[in-house]
């Protein structure tokens, strides 16, 4: 039902390299993964949007949104809370019903409790897949409840909180480099020119510095941190 292949004399190497290898599937996805079209960004150029707009020939990635998971571990790795115990059950002792149960734990979302009737919020916001079907895909919607969540909710306020009073107990000769860093924590890139300005403005307004350890300095960089956060920039791999 479906369309014919794209590169069918690459589906012909690989068929030939996978029995070449004794069948090892760990061999084909590591030939795969190593290739120059598999590390490619997403960034596009007009002529090649002229040539091929829905990118069947794979001249650059497909933008990728991050899944509930990685949001939520990315989240915790930022504020210095993400747990990387290997291993384990992370079900809490002398849990019975899944009912009103709280995911209180911060060990990566891999090790988190997928129950049927009950999920972490980040995950029902951020379209995790349903337990109770199965499901070849997820979807991707892009609803306010999203942002809003990114926005106001207490763990990612408090997340954020952390987050800012990390930065702030870390030398640096400049709110600009504290700005930077904030940016390559988040977005793994630097600031541009325009983003770097908007920054030192909610960090600095009116010029005024203020001494790091202060009450409103910690809140104003917590704020960047949820609105660092709230960028398609971090929700999307480019």
């Amino acid at each position: 039902m479906g369309s014919l292949p794209s590169h069918p004399e690459l589906l012909d190497h690989l068929a030939s390299q996978f029995v070449q290898q004794d069948w090892s599937i760990k061999r084909l996805i590591r030939a795969i993964v190593l290739s120059r079209t598999y590390r490619m960004d997403s960034k596009s150029t007009p002529d090649a949007v002229a040539i091929d707009p829905e990118n069947r020939w794979y001249w650059r990635m497909n933008r990728k949104r991050l899944p509930a998971e990685a949001i939520r571990d990315s989240l915790l790795s930022v504020a210095g809370d993400l747990d990387l115990t290997y291993g384990g059950s992370n079900i809490k002792a002398g849990t019975s019903i899944e009912y009103g149960y709280q995911f209180t734990s911060t060990r990566r979302s891999v090790y988190v409790p997928v129950f049927r009737n009950h999920l972490p919020e980040v995950f029902e916001v951020f379209d995790f897949a349903d337990p109770n079907t199965q499901s070849g895909s997820r979807t991707a919607s892009a609803v306010a409840s999203q942002s809003l969540w990114m926005m106001n909710h207490p763990n990612v306020i408090a997340r954020t909180e952390q987050a800012a009073r990390q930065l702030l107990n870390r030398s640096f000769a400049s709110d600009e480099e504290r700005i930077r860093f904030a940016h390559l924590q988040v977005l793994s890139r630097p600031p541009t020119e325009r983003e770097m300005t908007v920054a030192t403005s909610l960090i600095v307004p009116n010029g005024a510095r203020e001494d790091s350890s202060s009450a409103s300095s910690l809140q104003r960089y917590a704020m960047l941190y949820r609105v660092l956060f709230q960028c398609l920039a971090f929700r999307y791999l480019d």
